[in-house]
């Protein structure tokens, strides 16, 4: 396609620099000639004549001759036809960039997660019991009124800290994985147990995931989980 087709294209029109410039300098002024429009260039008078020609084509100059001279002005009307779509993908992006934002911020969020792993020398049935039998998991967590029933809410309690956490049973499939909310002491959190074993070894996984933050309430949640772990051993050592 020849630039004679494109001229009348108002994008086309301003996708030459030289021809933008000519722009710029007209929006300065009421109007100006050619002679002074050319000395704006590296180019002859006959070049600019030229861009100033598929300007005015595609309207957005205007010309008038004063005795032998040709005055040149802008006409910016046409131009809000590029200002809408600008600002139509100016918009659009100004949202997915708002929506990134949001979904960076919420993102180390999502990932803040206790994760621990145990082991023990005991039959899968009876690490089971231990984390679904109240009087058992008192021993080693905090007293308690669980039932391994999905929809079951029961709290744990440690007078001496004056802790309450509320909780409600989410998920049971004996005896592999258990999983419950906790929410108290600031946060709001799911915890999730999933068992298996091999060659004589029960294997238990924690996950404690929906902290916001890696603060005193994660970082405490690392070291309670791993001393409870320590005396899970026991109990179970005991049963």
């Amino acid at each position: 396609m020849n630039e004679k087709s494109q001229d009348r294209d108002i994008y086309v029109a301003i996708a030459d620099s030289t021809r933008r410039k000519l722009l710029s300098l007209l929006a300065d002024v009421e109007e100006l000639p050619l002679n002074e429009l050319t000395i704006h260039f590296e180019m002859g008078r006959t070049a600019v004549s030229k861009h100033l020609a598929i300007l005015k084509e595609a309207g957005l100059v205007i010309s008038r001759k004063v005795g032998r001279e040709t005055r040149y002005r802008l006409n910016a009307a046409p131009l809000r036809e590029i200002e809408e779509w600008v600002s139509f993908y100016r918009r659009f992006w100004s949202e997915r960039i708002l929506l990134l934002n949001q979904i960076l911020q919420e993102e180390p969020n999502m990932n803040l997660t206790v994760s621990q792993d145990f082991n023990f020398k005991s039959p899968i049935e009876k690490v089971w019991l231990a984390l679904t039998d109240a009087n058992t998991l008192t021993k080693w967590v905090m007293a308690n009124d669980i039932k391994p029933v999905v929809g079951h809410k029961f709290q744990f309690r440690n007078e001496q800290w004056n802790l309450i956490i509320d909780s409600e049973v989410l998920e049971v499939e004996e005896p592999y994985k258990l999983s419950y909310t906790w929410v108290g002491g600031g946060i709001n959190t799911t915890v999730t147990w999933t068992l298996k074993h091999e060659d004589g070894t029960t294997y238990l996984h924690l996950e404690q995931t929906g902290f916001e933050k890696e603060d005193q309430a994660f970082n405490g949640a690392i070291y309670g989980w791993a001393k409870m772990g320590e005396d899970l051993k026991k109990v179970l050592g005991e049963m």
